[in-house]
């Protein structure tokens, strides 16, 4: 029985853009006599290179729209925190408003102050009368 050739060694060997055979290729086409031309290698070349371009400039495209939308993500992270903490600063204002509107010897001083007394005055006018009230009630 004669020896057979292994399929495998009379596949194309192809450049790097998996298309053109290579020159040392020794498949039956080339054997055959069709191998490429040198225009046709340039212009395999050139298609690789382009889509070589092509594919950085993708990566490139994500790559800054990533960035751009975890920028995004962290100004809406520092505008929602500081909304929150206007939204206390606002609350904390508004609860003062209302412990000094429901304090009787603020309103007190208030109208002491409108009446022309001094600030001085009318504490003690205050204090005066808080407690003599004190004394009523004891």
């Amino acid at each position: 029985m004669g020896h057979t050739l292994s399929l495998l060694a009379r596949l194309p060997r192809l450049e790097v853009d998996g298309v053109t055979h290579r020159r040392d290729c020794e498949c039956v086409r080339c054997d055959a006599g069709y191998r490429p031309t040198e225009r046709e290698r340039a212009a395999a070349k050139q298609r690789m290179s382009d889509k070589r371009a092509r594919e950085q400039a993708e990566r490139d495209v994500a790559r800054r729209q990533e960035r751009e939308r975890i920028n995004r993500a962290l100004v809406e992270v520092f505008v929602d925190d500081q909304v929150k903490a206007a939204n206390d600063q606002v609350q904390e204002l508004r609860s003062a408003r209302e412990r000094a509107a429901a304090d009787p010897r603020l309103a007190e001083l208030w109208e002491l102050r409108r009446a022309g007394y001094s600030l001085r005055a009318a504490i003690e006018e205050i204090e005066r009368r808080s407690a003599s009230a004190t004394a009523a009630h004891a």
